[in-house]
């Protein structure tokens, strides 16, 4: 997370980094020869709502005639151990000569160097620290990379404009997402009119596994056509069914939208409220929603959340950076928004945490003079929010199991008026063509209850076949001889139908 050339910020565990360089304290009038890296873990008190630190660390270097910079930190895994650690890295340039180094930073904060390279430039483009520690960049529309593994830069065979997403692949290790001018096959003519998408965008997406050093088919990610706009993708769900990779990914594009990708083809779109995205980042939240936090070159940020649709949930604007992680120490993810504030130099200063949702904190509350909150009416909102939700779950699954009830009920009342109907026409009752064993224990229930009425007789019959048409029955109702029938009723008693017809003297069954 890139801030400035002296401070960054770094999420890592539910605790906020804070990375800064300095010069020594005792030294700042003399010519001193070292810089510092000075680190603070700042953790969120839940009684002060305010971040407090926990913990700091120093790495000292030397800096004779040179300058010493962060480039950018970020979460890699440590490919000895397999445990994930924050990363720095730093360069250090002296005259023509460029340095760059990568720190790991370990519980105890102490940084280890992890390796070194030297360049004949600088590293100015797509920048991205992955498992290993492992860095890439792209440098005259080519790709390199180095490995702690390896210590040696090495560079893909592959020519590219721009690096859109780096990351793990289910199945493949780390892959890079780019785009580069379309290479039209051998069997096209580039002076002919070409149908293909590749041709009519001139670029394409292409997908490198650095591990395997292959190229993947790239229209699982998103179509070609998409290649002219897209600025960054985050592919946040992977996996192989039947040996075929499904990918699901969200990618921002220069036309100031936010589109949602499965499996290579557009699920979504939402336009975002401001120009220049530059990053998007999940989040999953308390209530299990899908947020994508988009970063701006302005300094503004939105969040869009998916739903049924893709929609701005919330937008800021002044933020140095937004951090995603459980902050609280919920169990659940939440928006750390770090605003900027001129009177203030300590990051931290001016923040924001929320899930869009029942969490809620802030820099700007004074928690002392609320006397709600200072009573842990916030908490108190969570389990008594969430205590609601499992209520209107509960209540809805009783509406729908109501609502399949009442069916059956029709169902079984209909079936009862094609019994009388065929009882009082002097025809055998045909049982309808149904798997439902409920609506067969009903009739038979309703047999059941009805055989010891005197006068009532059976309406059921275990033969099946095909039912009338609903107009049928309406017909024979209407068709039914007025002389046989003097009295006709029914009564529901408990959980059975009872259907009685009192026949004229002339009639006999």
């Amino acid at each position: 997370m890139l801030l400035n050339e002296q401070d960054q910020v770094l999420s890592y565990n539910g605790e906020v980094l804070v990375f800064q360089l300095s010069k020594p304290k005792h030294a700042e009038e003399a010519d001193d020869k070292t810089m510092n890296l000075c680190v603070r873990r700042m953790a969120f008190n839940r009684d002060t709502k305010l971040f407090d630190q926990k913990s700091s660390g120093v790495f000292s270097m030397g800096a004779s005639h040179s300058k010493i910079e962060m480039i950018c930190c970020s979460c890699t895994t440590d490919s000895r151990t397999g445990i994930i650690l924050p990363c720095i890295l730093m360069k250090k340039k002296k005259r023509n000569n460029v340095k760059y180094f990568l720190l790991l930073l370990h519980s105890s904060n102490q940084f280890e160097p992890s390796f070194y390279f030297k360049l004949d430039y600088e590293l100015k483009e797509d920048i991205r620290l992955f498992a290993g520690p492992s860095l890439l960049w792209r440098h005259a529309n080519k790709l390199f990379f180095i490995s702690s593994n390896t210590c040696v830069v090495q560079s893909a065979p592959v020519q590219l404009s721009s690096v859109v997403w780096t990351g793990e692949i289910v199945g493949e290790g780390t892959v890079v997402l780019g785009i580069r001018t379309a290479c039209l096959p051998e069997t096209e003519d580039p002076d002919e009119f070409s149908v293909s998408d590749r041709a009519i965008w001139g670029s394409e997406f292409f997908g490198y596994a650095i591990q395997t050093q292959k190229m993947l088919t790239s229209t699982c990610f998103m179509p070609h056509a998409y290649s002219r706009v897209v600025s960054s993708v985050y592919v946040y769900k992977s996996e192989r069914l039947k040996k075929q990779l499904r990918i699901s990914l969200v990618a921002i594009t220069h036309k100031n939208q936010l589109i949602w990708f499965q499996n290579g083809a557009p699920k979504g779109v939402c336009e975002l409220p401001y120009e220049k995205p530059c990053s998007v980042t999940p989040a999953l939240t308390s209530s299990n929603d899908l947020l994508f936090v988009v970063s701006f070159a302005s300094g503004n940020s939105c969040v869009v959340r998916r739903r049924d649709s893709l929609q701005v949930a919330s937008k800021w604007q002044k933020v140095k950076c937004v951090l995603v992680d459980d902050f609280i120490g919920s169990g659940n993810e939440q928006l750390l928004l770090l605003f900027k504030d001129d009177s203030n130099t300590d990051v931290l200063s001016r923040f924001k945490i929320t899930d869009l949702g029942e969490v809620n904190y802030a820099s700007d509350i004074n928690y002392k003079h609320d006397v709600p909150a200072a009573e842990g009416l916030q908490e108190n909102g969570l389990l008594t929010i969430r205590a609601l939700e499992t209520r209107l779950q509960a209540g809805w699954t009783s509406v729908r199991e109501l609502q399949q009830h009442l069916e059956l009920q029709k169902r079984v009342i209909l079936e009862s008026c094609r019994a009388l109907i065929d009882l009082v026409e002097e025809r055998t009752h045909i049982l309808p063509n149904s798997k439902e064993v409920k609506c067969r224990r009903w009739a038979r229930s309703l047999l059941n209850f009805a055989k010891p009425f005197e006068g009532l007789v059976s309406l059921w019959d275990d033969v099946e076949n095909p039912p009338d048409s609903l107009s049928k029955e309406a017909s024979l109702v209407s068709e039914v001889p007025e002389h046989f029938t003097q009295e006709l009723w029914q009564r529901v008693v408990g959980d059975s139908l009872v259907v009685g017809v009192k026949l004229t003297d002339s009639f006999y069954l």
